[in-house]
């Protein structure tokens, strides 16, 4: 019987273990194979940030300013502050990793961690800190701070040891057409870095001398790793196999003709590894010839041959048995929270399970995307009670209740029947998945079943703002329906996370501005809470490529017989440099709520003509909706909110609140009437309905969420006036205190 050992290769991000191996190792179990799996990527990471590392990295940074004129700020700090990395950086790793949280008070006294120049751009930015998270969120602004510090950190490991090395990948600059550059670096004497990865490489071979070795290449930062684990196997297990799979594999390698890789891996998988494996190990025990082999490259005679079954179908998603964290070292992955927002908190800071619902894409049509590989081609769900079995055995095995569903787009039908499940069941999982804005996300009953059953955020591509491009594109969605899917999502309490793209081809310049006024629309709206914008990239596998006149444009494919996938593409009338500088800085200010009533040409270093667009565009496609009522809720323009604690509030038949020269007071209404605030409209609200004027609630916010007065009092104006536009409050020239017994208490608002 073949043992199979699985492996992930440096460098991934640290906070999760990446989900190939879980996927793999459980789907053998299954078949009654023996499978273990090691993270490397975790184990070398936090080998390399480990007070145990550190003389060895001094060492190195001392020979490197022996040998410069001018020694790198970054390294010169390091020695300077050697004894206070030595002190703070294995309570710092225990902290991120959830080991001792009391330590986030020395962390955020900014008294603790050596701020290094990574921490530069905080000089004079206490005003950053403070908006970002306030007097509370104590954990939090220590993992951002701490996070700075291992960044530091790491950049003294890149400048003196491996500049290839570079958070959270290794060598990706290597990887191209040409395979000959990896090759010599594979070929040069081991860099420490690689001597402490290979140390701990060699001692997990020889506990488990597994018969076949599978490394997963996620990403092109993983490339080299994979490669280099895979040449200590052929000196430590000269008799046991190697395969190369993974998502790197399955886009770059797909036009492989580079036979000197051989020399590290035996066989190299593409797309889904059930099947290819389950037939590689088949031929290892000798029940399948080499030619029996599915989706994978060998070497024959000098030359690399592709090995297929055309006829071989995958094993359906719902028959493949439920991933296995098993002899994962839980503990040690840690949080690294690189940018003071909610998006960047959740992704980067909790802890997720790792789960699809479905192989490949329902839509799959998109011009930009590689519609023509698999893991978008072939669409495989799974059945709701079937997802939610795996979600209670994961959650069983890891202790961790969160699961990022990492489909590309999670249908709307499917999400329906997963959130009836987990209702019907009573369990209290939390969740987030990536979408397509489609009609079907306009309708409050669906985006107030997933929000029931733990939906707190979901993300999707926009791509651009523009019914023109998306139309070009094949998107299957219009402006205006993705601004009802998104006001909808919103009010269910599910913040939406949106990708944008600039510089599609046909696109103008003017056309991009429109486009950036649109979602500033949504975000002043409320509909989104956080963006990401990225230039328009080329891909071998897309529809543009594949029909390059359709989009007016001449890709040149690059030559080379080893990673073939981006493809060169720049309108040369298109100012890409100053578009994307000028996208970036309106989205990081609109990502935190402010600039929003800028005219978006401020943004842009050069002219433009005024957008084309009604200021009113998105509330006049996506207006409030009457259906919403019992759901509305009111966020402050300028606060993070996506992470605050949500409150469902019942309205009061009667209370009065004080504000300057009036009195206001709730209508008389229905027991079954509610109106919902959150995060900080929730403390406005119970202030409110405590009887405290408009500037006692503006003193009191102000200082809990370190917020400037000014656009504290203009939220709370907002608030009353938006309370006062929905029939909620009346102006009420009488008395002071009429109504007030009937307030609070009776209808239990604390």
């Amino acid at each position: 019987m073949t043992s199979v050992l699985l492996a992930t290769p440096p460098l991934m991000e640290p906070n999760n273990p990446y989900p190939a191996t879980t996927h793999l190792t459980g789907f053998l179990r299954g078949r009654g194979i023996t499978a273990h799996q090691v993270d490397l990527s975790i184990l070398l990471v936090t080998r390399l940030l480990s007070r145990a590392f550190l003389p060895l990295l001094r060492q190195a940074a001392e020979d490197y300013a022996a040998a410069q004129e001018e020694i790198h700020p970054t390294v010169a700090f390091f020695l300077a502050a050697y004894a206070d990395y030595e002190r703070a950086i294995d309570p710092v790793m225990a902290f991120l990793q959830g080991k001792d949280p009391i330590l986030a008070h020395r962390i955020a006294s900014r008294s603790f961690c050596p701020e290094g120049p990574y921490f530069t751009v905080l000089e004079g930015q206490t005003q950053v800190l403070e908006q970002a998270f306030g007097e509370l969120a104590l954990q939090d602004r220590a993992k951002y701070l701490a996070a700075r510090f291992l960044t530091d950190l790491a950049n003294v490991i890149t400048v003196t040891i491996d500049r290839d090395f570079t958070p959270w990948q290794y060598a990706s600059g290597l990887i191209g057409p040409d395979f000959r550059p990896l090759a010599a670096k594979l070929a040069r004497e081991p860099s420490l870095i690689d001597r402490e990865l290979l140390g701990l490489w060699t001692p997990i071979l020889e506990k488990y001398r597994p018969d076949l070795v599978c490394l997963t290449a996620p990403f092109p930062g993983t490339c080299y790793g994979a490669l280099r684990l895979g040449k200590a196997v052929r000196e430590i297990l000269p008799a046991a196999r190697i395969a190369l799979g993974g998502g790197f594999v399955g886009g770059y390698l797909r036009d492989l003709d580079e036979p000197a890789v051989f020399e590290f891996v035996d066989y190299i998988v593409l797309d889904a590894g059930e099947r290819p494996l389950e037939c590689l190990i088949g031929h290892l025990e000798g029940r399948l010839p080499e030619t029996g082999l599915h989706r994978t490259w060998v070497r024959e005679k000098g030359r690399v041959t592709y090995r297929v079954q055309e006829n071989l179908a995958d094993i359906p998603h719902k028959q493949i048995d439920t991933p296995t964290y098993a002899s994962l070292p839980l503990d040690r992955y840690f949080s690294m929270t690189a940018y003071p927002n909610a998006g960047a908190h959740l992704l980067a800071d909790l802890r997720w399970n790792k789960l699809a619902l479905a192989h490949g894409c329902y839509w799959k049509r998109c011009a930009f995307c590689d519609t023509r590989l698999d893991y978008i081609r072939r669409y495989d769900p799974t059945p709701a009670e079937r997802i939610v079995d795996r979600m209670e055995r994961i959650a069983a095995e890891t202790g961790w209740m969160g699961f990022h569903f990492v489909d590309v787009a999670a249908p709307p039908k499917l999400l329906k029947a997963l959130s009836r499940v987990l209702i019907e069941r009573g369990l209290c999982f939390t969740w987030f998945t990536n979408i397509r804005f489609e009609r079907a996300f306009e309708d409050p009953e669906l985006t107030d079943l997933m929000a029931r059953a733990g939906c707190i955020r979901v993300s999707g591509g926009i791509e651009t703002a523009s019914d023109r491009l998306l139309a070009l594109m094949d998107k299957g969605i219009t402006i205006e329906q993705t601004a009802r899917a998104c006001r909808s999502l919103t009010r269910s309490g599910i913040s939406v996370h949106t990708y944008l793209m600039y510089g599609f081809p046909t696109e103008t310049e003017q056309e991009t501005l429109e486009n950036l006024e649109r979602v500033r629309q949504l975000f002043a709206l409320g509909y989104i809470q956080s963006a990401a914008w990225s230039p328009f990239d080329l891909t071998v596998h897309s529809p543009v490529a594949m029909n390059p006149d359709r989009y007016g444009i001449r890709p040149r494919f690059p030559k080379g017989s080893f990673a073939r996938y981006g493809e060169f593409h720049a309108d040369p009338g298109y100012d890409y440099k100053t578009l994307n500088a000028g996208l970036k800085c309106a989205g990081y200010h609109f990502n935190r709520g402010l600039g929003l009533d800028r005219d978006v040409r401020s943004w842009f270093s050069k002219p433009f003509d005024p957008p084309q667009v009604a200021p009113d565009f998105i509330r006049a496609v996506a207006p409030p909706d009457e259906r919403t009522d019992s759901h509305r809720r009111w966020r402050p323009a300028g606060s993070d909110w996506t992470d605050r604690p949500r409150h469902g509030l019942r309205v009061p038949s009667c209370v009065v609140v004080r504000a300057e020269g009036e009195d206001l007071a709730l209508l008389d209404l229905s027991d079954d009437t509610s109106y919902r605030f959150e995060g900080i409209g929730a403390e406005c609200w119970r202030l409110l309905a405590a009887g405290h004027s408009v500037a006692e609630i503006v003193k009191t916010i102000a200082r809990t969420y370190s917020a400037p007065r000014e656009l504290v009092s203009a939220d709370i104006a907002a608030l009353i006036d938006e309370l006062c536009g929905n029939g909620l409050l009346q102006r009420d020239y009488g008395p002071v205190g009429a109504g007030m017994d009937v307030g609070c208490g009776e209808r239990g608002i604390p």
